[in-house]
């Protein structure tokens, strides 16, 4: 599977799991959207969902992230993978 996402533009997270709901995915026009070029750093809750032979959709998880967006020097500085530091 993939992931796609508009960093520009993309639904904010729930703050916590209980709050992470399906009406996040149905109701689109009333979830504030965010983008990571003006905020810098995302943190949130949110679902992923699965679409029944009856077009109707349930939740079949959730998933907890944290999105920073660094410039390259940053990234120099502190870099991730190869037994580094956890990654950013």
């Amino acid at each position: 599977g993939a992931i796609e996402l508009d960093l520009n533009r993309f639904p904010r997270g729930a703050k916590t799991s209980k709050q992470c709901t399906l009406e996040m995915v149905t109701n689109e026009a009333e979830v504030p959207m965010v983008s990571i070029f003006k905020h810098k750093r995302v943190k949130g809750w949110w679902p992923f969902v699965a679409r029944h032979e009856n077009d109707e959709l349930e939740i079949t998880g959730k998933v907890e992230a944290e999105l920073h967006l660094l410039t390259a020097e940053e990234a120099e500085k502190s870099p991730a993978g190869l037994a580094r530091n956890e990654p950013d």
